[in-house]
């Protein structure tokens, strides 16, 4: 049997596919981004918005009355 050069070593071998090459950047992405969402719900849920567009991020909100406030408090 010849010897082969050191490049020819990883061509016989399966190449490893994208998510198996960058898995941990691919599960901290999804993690960033499922954060972010659950931040802008949370905060869309705590500020009294009355219609929520996620096309481009609107929140109508509708601010308490004076009377309200005073019966809170």
């Amino acid at each position: 049997m010849a010897d082969c050069p050191i490049h020819c070593v990883n061509i016989a071998c399966a190449q490893p596919h994208f998510i198996q090459e960058n898995e941990s950047f691919i599960l901290t992405l999804i993690g960033i981004i499922g954060g972010g969402v659950g931040v802008l719900l949370s905060y869309f849920l705590k500020s009294r918005c009355t219609r929520i567009k996620l096309g481009c991020i609107h929140c109508e909100r509708q601010p308490l009355s004076a009377i309200d406030i005073k019966e809170n408090v």
